[in-house]
């Protein structure tokens, strides 16, 4: 069987995508959709799609899709989805899934009665390496994993906390085996953040048109607290774009340390290992380099060094073929989001949140109502 697949949205993102379906075995990139024909043409040119489409509701109706990625602005990735399921398709989803929980949640019940997956495309936990390094600390070659620390690329901290930061939650969720609790500082212009300094992501983050919904704060600190004790830090932070290399999770073991981040010319990922759980400038045993075999980044004979669509494409896959539930699908699907709202809500109320949240609403919209009222 060959699955058709279509993409709505044909920005940046959409290139990882269609060289997913490009190059995933019994998948063909079938039809793309985008408002803007411009960017459906460039996109659709560059792939040898024939089949383009103004209106993504009008996709759904005459191509007889399998899949669809939906590769728009977040405050759109609901009603697509939503649409998408009504016609029998399965969705994998951008992140972040949505701006809010209520959305992401009438996704995930619009998929569930329709009998399609609803998966979010965090590829990272997909990747060799990440999955190289998670088999290490399950078997415990770093001792008992204590802590995971990931810093963001440099944007405002309200704009990176949807936009990179639900991307280090997956991975914290991947690694720690799952989320307990959250508890957060924000602060913007050197103030703790207060419902005066809600706003849209647009005003926050002037250096990215993405939309991203309403945010606070330039600076934060997050706890993120592992089901089985051990816990992440997430520190997001303006500073020069330069010095994206950064990304990358630090595992830090009773017994040693792990290191995945992207090689600053290359933006190739690179794995480092050291055997020891402390670290000095000068007297720390050295960083080794961990290297897999070169198949193990193979996917159809090409190889796929990089944290690349391919990798979450090639999950959902798999899951629509064999008749199984993707990773990132049913309710792991929303993990990522509600601790954006976990974020919140810790800062605002000053204590730890455990989840799941039972409150689904955006904590910011709530706290600008109570103060407009």
């Amino acid at each position: 069987m060959t699955l058709r697949a279509g993409i709505v949205g044909c920005g940046g993102i959409s290139r990882s995508h269609a060289a997913a379906y490009a190059n995933l075995e019994d998948v063909r990139l079938a039809a793309l959709c985008d408002i803007n024909r411009d960017a459906l043409n460039t996109r659709a040119d560059e792939y040898d799609v024939a089949n383009r489409h103004l209106d993504y509701e009008e996709m759904f109706a005459r191509e007889d899709l399998d899949i669809v990625s939906v590769c728009t602005h977040a405050p759109l990735h609901a009603p697509i989805a939503i649409a998408a399921a009504n016609a029998g398709i399965h969705v994998l989803s951008e992140k972040p899934l949505s701006v809010d929980l209520e959305t992401a949640d009438r996704m995930l019940t619009a998929c569930e009665d329709a009998g399609v997956h609803l998966a979010v495309s965090h590829q990272f936990r997909f990747t060799p390496l990440f999955r190289h390094a998670k088999a290490w600390i399950d078997e415990g070659r770093i001792g008992e994993l204590r802590s995971i620390r990931e810093v963001g690329k440099g944007r405002e901290a309200g704009f990176e906390l949807m936009e990179m930061g639900v991307h280090y939650f997956d991975e914290m969720a991947f690694f720690l085996d799952g989320i307990a609790w959250i508890q957060a500082h924000i602060t913007y212009q050197g103030h703790d953040v207060t419902a005066a300094d809600i706003m849209h992501s647009s005003e926050l983050c002037q250096t990215d048109r993405r939309d991203n919904g309403i945010v606070a704060g330039d600076t934060m600190l997050v706890h993120i607290g592992g089901a089985r004790g051990s816990y992440g830090i997430m520190e997001l932070y303006r500073r020069p774009r330069t010095r994206n290399w950064m990304m990358g999770p630090h595992l830090l073991g009773s017994a040693g340390q792990l290191i995945i981040k992207p090689h600053p010319e290359t933006g190739i990922d690179e794995m480092w290992h050291c055997p020891s759980d402390v670290s000095f400038a000068a007297h720390t045993p050295a960083w080794e380099r961990v290297e897999l075999e070169p198949e193990a980044f193979l996917i159809a004979g090409k190889a796929w060094p990089m944290r690349h669509t391919i990798w979450s494409a090639k999950n959902m896959r798999d899951a629509i073929l064999n008749g199984t539930e993707p990773e990132l699908g049913g309710h792991n699907a929303v993990t990522s989001l509600e601790c954006v709202s976990a974020t919140y809500v810790s800062h605002f109320s000053g204590r730890k949140v455990q989840l799941p949240l039972t409150e689904r609403r955006h904590p910011l919209v709530a706290i600008s109502e109570r103060r407009g009222a």
